[in-house]
């Protein structure tokens, strides 16, 4: 085997770790208190995942390509189907987390004439909306139709379209599509009503399309500037693989559109900003009750400061869409993990990760559609790849 080959096989086991790692926090946080035993049912997933796997890289060449049209198409229905069932049966205000509430009380707030951002969930009183504004505006048709929830399915096709548009192919959609199904972490999400995932499909979604066209930042400033500008006002978190994927175009542009880049990207931002800031200017509510309030609250500076470098390091040593997918999810990963740590050493531990609802496990799935992606392009391609983080700059 050559050392190509040996450097593929190693990414490619480590990002099946990384989403055995996500699902696993999910099956021991959660199945336990069902009355499951988180560790039984740990161990025959994991078995079940790998099993599935190796058999799918051994067989998936043998099979028709349509096939896996047929199949994929089908099991995307099957998924709608179980996500609509699931916010048919499941009463939102029964669940213990209040991402669905953050925007829905938002949303009644902002169509009642009052500061949105002064509504609290349904959990607590002290718990007060994070989005930021195109979040929300985002999620408006969902709110009129009568549940935010149905962003769940609008996101799942739109992921299964764009993926299809950018695999050509239905043997890496399926691959994708089929691993989503069966991770414990997505249906966690669905059955929360938790819109973080969501954002997460939106921002791959708008990374896949814009490389899908060939489009680069040089030639493509203002569209870069838009979209840059539009996901920096869902979520803080939303930038970290935008980041990645712009930083080195960024540094590679003219000094004039380095320039105008910040520049027009903070106008986007302050044009969806503006109108908060001055809700009410005679109080000025938006300096004492903001989405930076909640989206800031937790983390470390100095920590931040590294990611920072970590993050402009990693942007430079992907080389293509493959590459990206890999680095992403690493980076993303590096980012949670640490955030978790530094938090359980500000805060103190009580009890574990798994007893305290002060750790938030669902921040990992972030990073599962590019592990997927990469998984997905891997496992059907099965030839030799380049080192993921490559050696030259």
């Amino acid at each position: 085997m050559n050392q190509n080959s040996s450097t593929f096989n190693k990414q490619f086991y480590f990002q099946i770790f990384l989403y055995l790692f996500v699902n696993s926090l999910f099956i021991l946080k959660y199945f336990p208190r069902a009355g499951a035993s988180g560790t039984v049912i740990l161990g025959g997933y994991v078995v079940f995942v790998l099993t599935g796997i190796f058999l799918y890289n051994f067989y998936n060449r043998k099979i028709a390509e349509k096939t896996f049209k047929l199949a994929f198409w089908i099991l995307l229905v099957f998924m709608v189907i179980i996500i609509a069932t699931l916010l048919i049966k499941i009463d939102r205000y029964s669940v213990r987390v209040d991402r669905w509430s953050a925007v829905t009380f938002f949303l009644d707030n902002l169509f009642q004439g009052k500061y949105p951002y002064s509504a609290h969930t349904h959990v607590s009183n002290t718990n007060f909306a994070s989005p930021f504004p195109v979040w929300h505006i985002i999620n408006i048709p969902f709110y009129l139709l009568g549940d935010v929830g149905i962003g769940l399915i609008f996101f799942l096709l739109l992921t299964a379209c764009v993926l299809r548009y950018f695999f050509t192919d239905y043997r890496k959609s399926f691959f994708f599509l089929l691993m989503l199904s069966l991770a414990p972490a997505y249906w966690w999400e669905v059955a929360v009503r938790s819109d973080s995932l969501n954002n997460a499909l939106l921002v791959f979604a708008f990374i896949l399309w814009f490389k899908k066209r060939d489009f680069t930042l040089s030639q493509n400033l203002w569209i870069g500037i838009l979209a840059t500008g539009l996901i920096a006002t869902t979520r803080l978190s939303a930038l970290l693989p935008l980041s990645l994927f712009f930083f080195k175009p960024y540094i590679q542009l003219q000094w004039k559109q380095k320039i105008i880049f910040p520049l027009g990207v903070l106008g986007v931002i302050m044009l969806f900003f503006l109108p908060f800031i001055f809700w009410n200017t005679n109080t000025w509510i938006f300096f004492t009750r903001n989405p930076f309030m909640s989206q800031t609250s937790v983390g470390n500076p100095y920590l931040l400061l590294i990611m920072i470098f970590l993050g402009g390091y990693l942007a430079f040593r992907w080389k293509n869409t493959h590459q990206f997918f890999a680095v992403t999810s690493i980076f993303l990963f590096i980012f949670i993990l640490t955030s978790q740590i530094s938090l359980m050493l500000s805060r103190g531990i009580h009890g574990s990760v798994f007893e305290d609802s002060l750790y938030d496990v669902s921040y990992f799935t972030l990073l599962l559609p590019y592990c997927l992606a990469y998984l997905s392009y891997s496992i059907v391609q099965n030839k030799n790849m380049e080192n993921p983080i490559s050696k030259e700059i």
